[in-house]
């Protein structure tokens, strides 16, 4: 049965609180995690048979960091080449420019730090343009592997602009990806209204030319995700999203998401297989509203969260944030006007 949203689980390192990574079928990967002087290599350990979105580690590479195009594509394939999973990619990401955060100087240290603040349509634009040219050297050396071939842009007519310049790129098995829009969940009051307004010129276009596979880059956010999903279905677009947290959420005390938050849940404590049999087991709450019994072992905590995540985005047409009619904004006069700064 095929998913409503396809979602692959963000890995990076070698084991999840002494267990195995078990992010399931589906796995995203980056060369790279952190920022400015906290990037760090990441060290995946991807188990046999799991299928792998690579991602270019644009997300991590801000003022003084970035690449060129040929720079980013051999930093990923020495990458996978180095974690044993070369073999196992389904995509390979281009090496979008963000512009939903901006770098500015730490007073306190002196470096460089990310904040959630996207650009001004005329300081994106050389942005967008790099975006678009690392879409081009991407789809000219794809070395026989699919690409998810990432737009960015500040407005929804800047973001069709960007786009329409990828589409022509996109061959057979290709995906284009929707970057920009990870503080979507962060500022949803500011963000939620030119994420639609964007999508409604976005997906009509993209159904019209044939593109049917989209990726958003960074997105567990349910409201987001529905009205993608909505407009989505009405142009036989199919859709996927990839994130960390599902993974880290459990170390971090959280469980759940949206309307199956357990906000009583608390941490695992992180212990060795071998001592698994002396953890207590105890319930913890599922996707669909049941529960089931768990040790309360951290790194099984989080190898069940990551499958729950999977399982809600899997048959999210029928959560409670699906529109059951046509959404009442999808109607309303659209204003392809400046986005708020945040």
């Amino acid at each position: 049965m095929e998913e409503d949203i396809r979602f692959y689980c963000g890995v990076s390192e070698q084991s999840w609180n002494w267990y195995p990574p078990a992010p399931g079928p589906l796995a995203c990967v980056s060369p790279v995690y952190g920022n400015g002087r906290h990037q760090r290599s990441s060290t995946p350990a991807i188990p046999a048979g799991t299928r792998v979105l690579q991602d270019s580690g644009a997300f991590s590479d801000g003022a003084g960091l970035r690449l060129t195009g040929e720079e980013a594509l051999r930093r990923q394939e020495a990458h996978a080449q180095r974690y044993g999973y070369a073999d196992q990619i389904a995509a390979r990401a281009s090496y979008d420019l963000l512009i939903d955060e901006k770098w500015s100087e730490d007073e306190a240290t002196g470096g460089l730090c990310r904040r959630g603040r996207r650009w001004t349509e005329a300081e994106a634009e050389a942005a967008v343009e790099e975006t678009v040219q690392a879409a081009r050297f991407l789809a000219a050396h794809r070395n026989g592997l699919p690409c998810v071939l990432s737009a960015q842009g500040i407005t929804p007519r800047h973001y069709l602009r960007c786009v329409q310049q990828i589409v022509p790129l996109l061959q057979d098995g290709d995906w284009l990806g929707l970057g920009g829009w990870c503080v979507v969940g962060k500022f949803p009051a500011q963000m939620l209204p030119i994420f639609r307004e964007t999508m409604g010129s976005l997906i009509p276009f993209l159904g019209r030319e044939g593109v049917r596979r989209v990726h958003l880059w960074g997105v567990i956010y349910a409201p987001a995700l529905a009205d993608l999903l909505w407009l989505c279905s009405q142009y036989q677009v199919m859709l996927s999203t990839d994130s960390v947290g599902p993974q880290v959420r459990p170390a971090l005390g959280r469980w759940g998401y949206a309307d199956w938050c357990d906000w009583t849940y608390q941490s695992a404590p992180s212990l060795p297989p071998e001592r698994e049999p002396q953890a207590a087991v105890g319930p913890v709450n599922t996707a669909d509203g049941q529960q089931i019994m768990l040790p309360h072992v951290k790194g099984r905590h989080r190898a069940e969260h990551v499958r729950q995540v999977r399982a809600w985005l899997a048959g999210f047409r029928r959560s409670a944030f699906y529109p059951a009619t046509e959404p009442g904004w999808w109607r309303q006069p659209r204003q392809l006007a400046l986005a708020t700064l945040l």
